[in-house]
């Protein structure tokens, strides 16, 4: 259901009730909730809703996504991704389309979710079934579709959901109240797009999230698997579009600039958990929080038992001061784990975004650049 510039609609969709419900609606240009035609109402009422309507104006202004809940990405062979992030990364298969028998899988239906800890899934995959045959207007080759099928992002609670429509509302970005992705029990959630056509989800963490990234931060496993999703890293032909959409719609600050190539955004105390580059629309990497260096080592070893190249790393990123190595799923999709990755502690405090001049010393501190990235002196 999409609501476009009734965002009433979707508060009484969601049974969204607080004291800000009436003063968000009239802020997105609707009518008052519950309120007969011709009621008329007396000045210090008036008074009062001006008031509310200036406090709830300023939650709208404040609002901003919380942390990276899951990806979803589009799959040419979905058995064959799912048994990669499940025996190689340590994900666990939390789906009822993939039926398991031992080691083996087979796909029932076009789609399978995988988790790291409490959470329904941090990550989805989908079969892709879009046409990639060129249209008339083309040329003889179809160009490359993304491999992003959608993201999504949580806020803490139903009034930051609400203030957060609100703005985007007002914004004019079109909005839609769809199945929450996975999970379509637990009711509807915020979709809509981003200026490159990519699908954003908006919802409201459960009490199980909460548990989830306070355990993840100190838990020793006992197999070697991340500690939690961390952030997403995509191509923009639309760089500086993109980065004024994120921090202006969704409340990102910007940590880092790598000439007009690179932005880092952070929504949390991380560095990053949105990362934008120059490129045709696609996923460059999504990455994942492992615990120390030590750990990375680690991995370093075990992907080599596991017959997995490491492309990049191990390393320090200049931009996030993380250490990192990177390698890639069957389809190519690049899979980043990173530790000590710098954060910003100081939530009130305005930290102005730091300016690279070079790639090396912004990518990676102790040695040269992959050759999928271009090595040039500063500017």
């Amino acid at each position: 259901m999409t609501f476009g510039g009734d965002l009433l609609t979707w508060l009484a969709h969601t049974g969204y009730d607080s004291p800000e419900k009436e003063s968000l609606g009239r802020l997105a240009g609707a009518q008052e909730l519950d309120q007969p035609a011709g009621r008329s109402t007396g000045s210090s009422r008036q008074q009062f809703l001006s008031l509310e309507a200036a406090v709830s104006e300023q939650q709208i202004q404040k609002v901003k996504v919380r942390r990276l809940a899951h990806v979803g990405l589009w799959s040419s062979d979905v058995a064959t991704q799912a048994r990669f992030y499940r025996q190689v990364v340590g994900l666990d298969l939390r789906s009822s389309e993939i039926r398991t028998v031992g080691q083996e899988m087979e796909v029932e239906a076009a789609s399978a979710f995988l988790a790291l800890g409490d959470e329904h899934h941090c990550l989805a995959l989908f079969a892709d079934t879009r046409d990639s045959r060129p249209g008339k207007a083309d040329s003889r080759f179809a160009l490359p579709q993304s491999r992003l099928h959608h993201m999504t992002f949580e806020v803490d609670t139903e009034a930051e959901l609400a203030a957060l429509a609100a703005r985007l509302n007002m914004l004019g970005v079109e909005l839609a109240f769809e199945p929450r992705d996975g999970e379509s029990e637990r009711g509807d959630t915020l979709w809509f797009r981003d200026p490159d056509g990519n699908r954003i989800e908006i919802s409201v963490a459960s009490d199980e999230a909460f548990s989830q990234y306070a355990a993840a931060s100190g838990r020793r496993q006992a197999r070697l698997r991340p500690l939690a999703l961390q952030h997403l890293a995509l191509q923009t032909p639309h760089l500086e579009t993109m980065v004024e959409f994120y921090t202006e719609a969704l409340g990102f600050d910007i940590s880092d600039w790598l000439l007009r190539e690179w932005a880092w955004l952070r929504c949390n105390t991380d560095h990053h958990t949105l990362v934008l580059i120059q490129g045709r629309p696609d996923v460059d990497h999504i990455g994942f929080r492992i615990d120390s260096g030590l750990d990375l080592l680690a991995w370093a070893d075990y992907l080599s038992r596991q017959e997995t190249p490491v492309l990049w790393g191990p390393g320090r990123h200049g931009a996030g001061h993380d250490l990192f190595l990177r390698f890639a799923d069957p389809e190519g999709c690049h899979v980043e784990l990173s530790a000590e990755l710098e954060q910003y502690y100081d939530q009130d405090v305005t930290t102005p975004p730091r300016l690279w001049h070079a790639r090396p010393r912004a990518l990676n501190l102790w040695g040269t650049l992959p050759p999928w990235i271009k090595e040039e002196v500063s500017v």
